[in-house]
């Protein structure tokens, strides 16, 4: 994806890193190859991988469309409610979520 013009706060929030290091030295596509995503901190790492692991980035020539997704409202989840202190109005109306349902 690459960081654009917008390139300095990645690396002022991870020390020890530079601006390359977030996007492969390619400020307007980012990486080209899973290695790259070692460049980054560990943190961020799993999330790298993921655009090619799960994603299929590299299928589309570095453009994959985004993915069929079926979406649907549910109930906010009461670790959010709680935090928030806000319950929509008609939040009664939506099913449940079981959290403990998904990894």
């Amino acid at each position: 994806a690459g960081q654009g013009i917008f390139d300095s706060g990645c690396a002022a929030q991870f020390d020890g890193f530079s601006k390359q290091d977030f996007d492969c030295a390619n400020k307007y596509g980012g990486c080209d190859e899973k290695k790259g995503c070692a460049r980054l901190p560990e943190a961020l790492r799993s999330g790298c991988e993921w655009r090619y692991d799960w994603y299929h980035w590299l299928e589309g020539q570095g453009k994959t469309n985004n993915p069929y997704v079926n979406f649907r409202r549910v109930q906010c989840p009461k670790q959010i409610t709680d935090i928030s202190w806000s319950v929509p109005l008609d939040d009664h109306l939506f099913p449940a979520i079981d959290l403990d349902a998904y990894d």
